[in-house]
């Protein structure tokens, strides 16, 4: 998802294998990565995890986005995913239509 909205919701990411608590250092290193690749018109998109208890979430389990019945929070970061995404070949005539 976006990832300053998927970032929000974690308190811990992925370095090397090893999953550390975000500090307002890995923060800061954050939000330059992300400035950087969405800097360059790229769409980034965001990624977490979390390992959800087997008990509690047997395989099956059916997950609700309507009435949310899993954690949201409390989630590791695993990345950031920058890729090329230009604009459709209508968006530039429509945008001279529109000045």
């Amino acid at each position: 998802g976006a990832p300053e909205r998927v970032l929000d919701r974690c308190n811990k990411m992925l370095v090397k294998g090893e999953e550390i608590t975000i500090d307002d250092t890995i923060s800061r290193d954050y939000d330059s990565a992300y400035t950087t690749l969405g800097g360059q018109g790229e769409r980034v998109l965001g990624f977490a995890y979390m390992i959800l208890d087997g008990k509690q979430f047997p395989r099956g389990y059916e997950f609700d986005i309507d009435n949310i019945n899993f954690p949201l929070e409390g989630l590791v970061f695993a990345g950031l995913y920058a890729l090329i995404d230009p604009p459709r070949p209508a968006v530039p005539s429509s945008v001279k239509e529109c000045q």
